[in-house]
């Protein structure tokens, strides 16, 4: 938040949407974040996209004393309370995690009815039943899909958007996060970035998963292309190294020649 906050002002002079990632919102108080969130919204000129998910290490919810086992239901709990903060006055909210009375947001979000809010899932039935009900959007993951998996999670949430009513066609997503590093030679990249996401992640590093944008241009083409046959529209990327550069090489790239 304070990051996405010191480049709000940038953002807002050019007209720039700015996104959350994903946000694990069982360990933050709706309350609380919807302050935030409509802050930061009239911060960047009202471009913002909020993304909230479950999350997933348990030391986070252990330290905070919250059940690392309810998280699911706090979530649902949660989003209904954070989106009528957002878009309502005098909020009173009785869920089974939060409850307050008479709770008005001000300085109030410049969009209208707030800001979207994108809800992350890796692909499971009830995940995608969630994001269809709750959501304005999705967040995929790259690091636990490949485009073959993305590609049947979003035919599960094409499905769960017609039960709920909701328009499939123009329902947005995102792809996040891909690691990224890209060397005009694929086995030094991968040499490179292999140990680093290993650290990261704490998951091994296998460059033909289709998790990773890991090698050559060539390399890193073939792997968009699989991730746009899957249905993907936006990815979000993640340099290991030299972020600046890498961005200007996935651009120079893969980008223009997609």
């Amino acid at each position: 938040m304070l990051l996405l906050a010191s480049v709000a002002g940038r953002a807002k002079e050019r007209d720039m949407t700015i996104a959350t990632g994903v946000m694990g919102l069982p360990l933050r108080h709706p309350v609380a974040m919807a302050q935030s969130f409509a802050t930061l919204d009239i911060l960047c000129g009202g471009n913002l996209i909020v993304g909230v998910g479950e999350g997933s290490t348990k030391s986070d919810f252990d330290s905070l004393g919250i059940p690392f086992d309810q998280r699911r239901k706090i979530l649902n709990d949660g989003i209904v309370a954070l989106r009528a903060l957002l878009n309502e006055k005098d909020v009173t909210h009785k869920g089974e995690f939060y409850s307050f009375e008479n709770v008005t947001i001000a300085p109030a979000s410049i969009q209208k009815p707030g800001p979207p809010i994108w809800i992350s899932s890796w692909g499971s039935p009830a995940g995608m039943r969630r994001v269809a009900q709750l959501g304005d959007g999705w967040v995929a993951s790259a690091l636990h899909s490949t485009p073959e998996e993305f590609g049947e999670a979003k035919g599960l949430l094409t499905r769960a958007l017609l039960k709920a009513n909701k328009e499939h066609d123009t329902f947005p997503h995102a792809v996040d996060t891909m690691f990224m590093y890209i060397d005009g030679d694929g086995d030094r990249a991968r040499a490179i970035a292999g140990p680093i996401i290993e650290k990261s992640s704490g998951s091994p590093f296998d460059p033909e998963s289709g998790h990773y944008l890991v090698g050559n241009g060539e390399d890193c083409l073939r792997l968009i292309a699989r991730w746009i046959d899957a249905g993907a529209e936006q990815v979000c990327v993640w340099p290991v190294l030299d972020p600046v550069g890498q961005v200007r090489k996935f651009g120079e790239d893969v980008i223009s020649r997609l």
